[in-house]
């Protein structure tokens, strides 16, 4: 039956038709192919062209770079025994994507890690921070109980720090000093020696999401490796340390003192072998302890030296050739000069009447005379001599806080400042300065830069630096400094510091010092320093001793608060060293001792 159109309507060729449906179909491919190709271009540069560049862009928006520090060295003594280290930490950390209680998890962390609260902990575990420390370096104790909880999300991590070990709190405290909260050097040589001992910081990446949570199963890149820190090898004997820090602390109660100062030096080598203060410290308990009790006062606090600064002035008239051995000065107990009177020591070695040789002057330690002989060889000569001394400067032992003293410009001089320097007032030095003089003596005239590090250890053990002896300077004549000795001798034997300063056994010398104390600009009535430097034996100096005593009661010369100390330590360094002692058999009266000095 064929079909019927309605009038005006003309049917469509079928030709026309199929025309119609391939042209459609042509447009609808060059479309097709239009889009493929721009897609394909856009492919290209996205995925090959920019690719790389899009990758690292996405890379750096989700990274985060941690910070993780490197271990610090160990601080060996002379003989490798461990005196400050590092032992093993852990810390807590979260990852809050992976946290599914916080509320619960806060309440069990809180019960452990008391010094926060559980809010606090809540907070931390609800941060958009991918990756949260809560708690820093905590106990083994606490590291366990957590790890028992195997809470999501919570972990347990070493610390490559550590948690800084002191095995006896309060020895060399003064000197070795503190790390804060990140292992940083903060005091004494854990700060002079920062850089060595704390190595080189390393650098870890985390990937996250836009939120701020770790991407699971992204493994932590390590950027940077860090590198363990060195060791350093103190001169220090911790025996003699031992003895030192107990025999200044009886000497302080005893006498009912301030504070107290001891050293013992190689005078061969300038190595430290012990330096005590007194007071001490804690190191366990730093925080709590006041900075008075911190403070390393062997290079800290300058004081007027007293008597014991009389072989400056005698090193300055030998070594000058204005004053010999044999020359005579007259011997008085008071000298007038610029309307002020020196006055000698009321301790039982006045000078009477008659004349004096250098070597009198100072077994007597008499200050007239010692003024006398400054005034003989002026004010230039006894200047340049401080200087060559060092004094007036630090001594390089490489220890924070070292104060260089008080030595007035020549032109500051008054009338007085000679005389009075001669006897060791009117200058300020530190009780490393004038063992470092002593030192001098002790060698045959060489300065010697103090040192308290002998080497620095590499990671692995290994000796990356060595120390030797560091001679700054020759201070004066070998036969100028024998001179000396043979004072320093007759000290011991019929002066000031007989017979306190004797050791059974053992050849002494040394000078006694007192001097009053200077606060403020002015003299504290009643106050003194009462030291005394010397060595033993005395024909072939190994130890060179100081011991000072600051505003002591009930006695002030040196001979009698700070002499005994030194004679207690000198036989302990003896007896340490394997020397044993050779009993004489008679001891020398003061005549004879003068007669062969």
């Amino acid at each position: 039956m064929s079909a019927t159109y309605p009038p005006g309507v003309r049917r469509r060729p079928a030709q026309a038709l199929a025309a119609a449906s391939s042209k459609r179909a042509k447009i609808a491919f060059y479309v097709a192919f239009a889009l493929a190709c721009f897609l394909g271009v856009r492919f290209y540069a996205v995925q090959v062209h920019d690719g790389p560049g899009l990758a690292q862009r996405a890379y750096d928006q989700r990274i985060e770079t941690i910070n993780f520090p490197a271990h610090r060295g160990t601080i060996f003594d002379r003989d490798l025994t461990p005196l400050v280290r590092s032992l093993p930490s852990q810390s807590v950390y979260v990852s809050t994507s992976d946290v599914l209680a916080a509320p619960s998890e806060a309440h069990a962390l809180a019960r452990i890690l008391t010094d926060q609260s559980e809010r606090d902990l809540l907070a931390a575990l609800r941060g958009k921070s991918a990756y949260v420390q809560l708690e820093h370096k905590i106990s083994s104790a606490q590291a366990d109980a957590i790890a028992k909880l195997a809470l999501p999300g919570i972990s347990i991590v070493p610390e490559p720090t550590g948690v800084r070990f002191v095995p006896s709190g309060r020895f060399l405290s003064t000197v070795l000093g503190f790390t804060g909260f990140d292992e940083n050097g903060l005091d004494g040589i854990e700060y002079g020696f920062d850089s060595v001992l704390r190595g080189t910081t390393g650098k870890m990446e985390l990937e996250e999401d836009e939120s701020g949570h770790a991407i699971p199963f992204a493994q932590p890149h390590v950027v940077v490796a860090a590198k363990p820190g060195h060791s350093l090898v103190l001169t220090i004997d911790s025996y003699l340390e031992y003895n030192v820090e107990r025999i200044l602390h009886e000497t302080v109660a005893q006498w009912h003192a301030q504070s107290g100062s001891a050293i013992v030096m190689d005078p061969a080598t300038g190595e430290i072998l012990a330096m005590a203060n007194v007071p001490d410290y804690d190191l366990h308990a730093y925080a709590s302890a006041s900075p008075d009790s911190r403070r390393d006062r062997a290079i800290a606090d300058a004081y007027e030296p007293g008597s014991t600064f009389k072989l400056i002035t005698a090193a300055a008239a030998l070594d000058s050739g204005k004053v010999e051995p044999t020359d005579t000065f007259p011997a008085r107990d008071q000298l007038e000069i610029g309307g002020h009177v020196i006055h000698n020591a009321e301790d039982g070695f006045l000078a009477g009447t008659g004349s004096e040789t250098l070597g009198e002057i100072i077994a007597k330690s008499h200050n007239v005379g010692a003024a006398e002989v400054a005034l003989r060889i002026g004010r230039r000569t006894m200047y340049d001599m401080l200087r060559r001394f060092g004094f007036g400067d630090e001594t390089g032992v490489g220890l924070p806080g070292e104060n260089p003293g008080i030595v007035p410009a020549l032109a500051d001089w008054s009338a007085t400042s000679l005389p009075t320097i001669a006897f060791g007032h009117g200058i300020a030095t530190t009780p490393l300065a004038m063992a470092r003089a002593y030192c001098a003596i002790a060698n045959g005239g060489l300065l010697l830069r103090p040192r308290i590090v002998s080497e620095i250890l590499d990671s692995d053990g290994h000796v990356a630096q060595t120390f030797k002896p560091d001679v700054v300077r020759r201070v004066m004549s070998e036969q100028t400094a024998a001179i000396l000795r043979s004072y320093l001798r007759r000290v011991v034997l019929i002066g000031t510091g007989n017979p306190t300063a004797q050791v059974p056994g053992y050849t002494t010398a040394g000078k006694t010092g007192t001097a009053q104390v200077a606060e403020n600009g002015v003299y504290s009535a009643g106050d003194y320093v009462g030291s005394f430097i010397g060595y033993v034996p005395a024909e072939a100096p190994k130890y060179v001793i100081l011991v000072k005593i600051a505003k002591p009661r009930g006695a002030i010369y040196g001979g009698v608060v700070a002499a005994p100390a030194f004679a207690q330590i000198a036989r302990i360094a003896m007896e340490h060293a394997g020397i044993a002692p050779v009993l004489p058999r008679s001891v020398p009266t003061a005549s004879a001792a003068k007669d062969t000095l």
